[in-house]
């Protein structure tokens, strides 16, 4: 009798556990816009090395070249991208 009481606590705990969770990871933090993600890649072809940025959040791809060694980021231009 003691042990069915014991084994149906348990169980009512973790379901509230698990609905608690899961609220929290289903609501997350959607109402900050993400900044300053980037992904960086190269390509190397014989002597030669492409170095390109990807903005995850625009889609955006600049090129890096040794012109805009001292330039800012947000001033190099896009080459491509979702939104432009």
């Amino acid at each position: 009798m003691k042990s069915s009481k014991w084994v149906t606590k348990i169980s009512f705990f973790l379901i509230g556990a698990v609905v608690v969770l899961a609220f929290l990871f289903l609501t997350g933090a959607t109402d900050v816009p993400q900044i300053g993600r980037y992904q960086i890649n190269s390509v190397s072809r014989g002597d030669f090395t492409d170095v390109y940025v990807i903005d995850t959040t625009t889609g955006a791809v600049k090129w890096w070249d040794t012109k805009y060694e001292n330039i800012p980021f947000e001033q190099i231009e896009v080459k491509k991208g979702l939104f432009k």
